[in-house]
């Protein structure tokens, strides 16, 4: 129903398209290759009768050299400081998206995120430390995107269309990591890495410029949006009716009511638990590929596109379904949103420990277990990534920068728990770290059916809203622009106004 001037998928496509890039040449190109002595060594585990068999070596792979000699934990250092400053910037951006308009916060954060990865090959050949540093402030740009988005969502998103428009919107996130991959790997084999940032980050830039120039932060702002299309969506999310209320964002937030929330605690927690996963095969996939699969630097970036096209087209579908499961009433948003999380997670648990016994022997099937893993994650954005809206839509953006601040930590750590334990790249070694992040699905998931929520929470009410609707009920609940034929009063308002918008 509701159309955008500006393509809400692409809100987070250009995020992550030049985010994703460090991942395939930092792991395969950008530091040291493979050392010969452990290729020539490689020996098929848990095959006891036949222990000489050696796992097939891609004859690109033992030419692979690279610019940098980073170990391992230099490397998970470089991958997890994006996460710091992206953490850090999660509450403050939430805030000043809601005081501010997500429209500026997201111009200035990903304008940032574009010139530095235009300049990230000349700062990494500088020095690591200073990689870090440019790290750490791509990260705080790219946190105004999702607590910015919340809010933009907030204002633009009829409540039983959300689910599908946030997916949507979202999901370009992962058609980035997905593109990114391939791309990467492409450049990187055939004109030298540092193009990627180039290439990548000019198209951020570009990005960038348009959304600034075509987005807005209301329908009321936006130049040349039909009527009846900005009567549909301000009805939908009672803003007509009340319309002459004051700011809320000039409003002293709930603060206190907000961190005692269980229903917040049980976004932060699931999401953390769903980060933790995705953060993990984010950064260290291409790894995994190479260390325990073998795939060589073309190969890696191909396989590792597939799962988050899967990804992506899950978001879509799973966001429809939800909205359907709602529309229907055939579940509560509480329950729905319960529903999701556990497939959400639980799912891709299974198929995490499933792909730790695949060997170098088992391609095929551990590319289909790892795609299948990151799909079924897609079932996590209808609802701990929606949820923020359901009980406190006046404060979406905040709740999101606080529950996100709390959800970042895992893309801090994963990095370096997987480099302590997969010192010897074995498979036995990865299968430890896939069980740890399963166990850590499940337990996010217990809580979020324990504690969540689909209501609006009793302190995220408005109080002028609530007594304008006790004492003039009638008012409230009227259609904007629409006179009422008291021959007619078989016919509802909204049935109405649906005859309306069809006719227009």
């Amino acid at each position: 129903m509701v159309k955008s001037e500006l393509n809400p998928g692409l809100t987070k496509y250009q995020s992550n398209f030049t985010n994703s890039s460090l991942f395939v040449p930092l792991a395969d190109n950008v530091t040291s290759g493979y050392q010969q002595s452990y290729i020539n060594r490689t020996i098929m585990e848990g095959n006891p009768r036949n222990p000489a068999k050696t796992c097939p070596i891609p004859a690109a792979s033992q030419n692979i050299k690279g610019e940098f000699t980073w170990d391992k934990s230099l490397q998970g250092g470089i991958l997890g400081a994006f996460f710091w400053g992206y953490t850090v910037m999660q509450i403050p951006s939430g805030v000043l998206s809601e005081r501010f308009g997500p429209r500026r916060m997201i111009f200035v954060g990903m304008f940032l995120v574009s010139v530095l990865t235009i300049l990230t090959p000349v700062l990494a050949r500088g020095s690591p430390y200073l990689l870090i540093v440019t790290r750490v402030l791509i990260g705080m740009g790219e946190a105004t995107m999702y607590p910015g988005a919340q809010v933009f969502w907030a204002k633009w998103s009829p409540p039983h269309e959300r689910s599908r428009l946030v997916a949507f919107a979202f999901g370009g996130s992962q058609l980035g990591n997905a593109l990114a991959f391939p791309i990467s790997s492409l450049l990187c084999d055939s004109v030298g890495w540092a193009v990627i940032f180039y290439l990548l980050g000019s198209c951020s830039l570009l990005w960038t410029l348009c959304w600034g120039i075509f987005a807005r932060d209301s329908p009321a702002e936006m130049p040349n949006i039909t009527k009846i299309e900005r009567k549909y969506i301000e009805h939908s999310l009672g803003k007509d009716t009340f319309s002459e209320l004051p700011d809320l964002r000039k409003r002293a937030k709930p603060w206190k009511a907000i961190f005692t929330s269980l229903p917040v605690w049980a976004i932060l927690v699931a999401n953390a638990a769903g980060n933790y996963g995705a953060y993990m095969l984010l950064t260290q996939m291409p790894t995994y590929l190479k260390e325990v699969l073998r795939f060589d630097i073309k190969s890696n970036g191909l396989y590792s596109m597939i799962p988050y096209l899967a990804f992506w087209v899950m978001i879509s579908l799973a966001g429809m379904f939800a909205d359907l499961l709602i529309e229907r009433e055939i579940l509560t948003i509480k329950w729905t949103r319960k529903l999701f999380c556990a497939i959400g997670q639980c799912v891709p648990a299974a198929f995490l420990i499933g792909l730790g016994y695949m060997t170098c022997f088992q391609q095929a099937e551990a590319i289909a277990l790892l795609t299948l893993s990151l799909a079924f994650c897609g079932f996590q954005f209808p609802s701990v990534f929606v949820n923020h809206g359901d009980i406190a839509p006046n404060y979406a953006g905040t709740i999101f920068g606080i529950t996100n601040t709390g959800a970042s930590i895992p893309g801090i750590i994963a990095p370096y728990v997987v480099a302590s334990i997969t010192v010897n790249k074995s498979q036995k070694e990865w299968l430890v770290a896939f069980y740890i992040a399963a166990v850590i699905y499940v337990l996010g998931v217990i809580f979020f059916l324990i504690f969540s929520d689909g209501e609006i929470q009793e302190w995220a009410k408005d109080d002028e809203i609530l007594e304008m609707v006790e004492t003039d009920k009638p008012e409230a609940d009227k259609l904007p622009g629409l006179e009422e034929d008291p021959e007619e009063d078989v016919l509802s308002d909204d049935v109405v106004f649906k005859n309306d918008v069809e006719e227009n």
